[in-house]
């Protein structure tokens, strides 16, 4: 009879493993199923594992949405500062980037947030999601923008407003891709170009 070898992760694999699957049960049975002990289920492994990794289920949420913020900024950086060279250039690597991600995550990151705003703690998590997205634009196009008044945070939450509805309608399928980069690109060109 031969054993079965088991490798076990290191705490921060087992972290990733688990997020992964949390994402897979979002995106296959919605927030609403995503428990504590149906992760466990689904990973494979103990409930302990899970309630060592996330103490609850909103802190996984959390986790979820740390997570899908993280990609996003790590997908725009790597684009734009090894490949921007000039703003033109910078617009479409963002719009790209941006819409790479919706692709990947945005209808799971949507009702990941909508669950986190079920939660006391967490009722203002669009506007924490709103700033977060207003100094990432900042940043991006601070080295291609050569007036301050350009980025004035009013100015990056119109924008920031604006990208979001039409991600919503890219995630809901009532635009192609090339429509929605477009879109983004226009919005970026008005508000941002000199």
């Amino acid at each position: 009879m031969e054993k079965k070898v088991v490798t076990r992760l290191t705490k921060e694999a087992r972290r990733d493993q688990l997020l992964d699957v949390a994402t897979q049960i979002i995106r296959e049975k919605g927030t609403e199923a995503l428990t504590l002990i149906t992760l466990a289920q689904e990973a494979g492994v103990t409930k302990p594992i899970t309630y060592n990794h996330f103490a609850t289920r909103q802190s996984l949420l959390l986790a979820i949405y740390k997570r899908c913020d993280k990609i996003f900024v790590e997908t725009m950086n790597a684009k734009i500062e090894h490949q921007a060279n000039c703003f033109d250039e910078a617009v479409q690597l963002f719009s790209d980037a941006y819409l790479e991600c919706v692709e990947q995550n945005g209808r799971e990151y949507e009702e990941v947030v909508f669950a986190l705003m079920a939660y006391p703690d967490h009722r203002h998590v669009r506007r924490v999601i709103r700033d977060f997205f207003c100094d990432v634009l900042i940043d991006v196009f601070r080295p291609f923008v050569t007036q301050p008044q350009q980025l004035l945070p009013l100015r990056m939450a119109a924008i920031f407003g604006a990208i979001e509805g039409i991600a919503t309608m890219f995630n809901e399928a009532r635009v192609k891709r090339e429509e929605a980069r477009k879109a983004i690109e226009d919005v970026l060109c008005c508000q941002l170009r000199d």
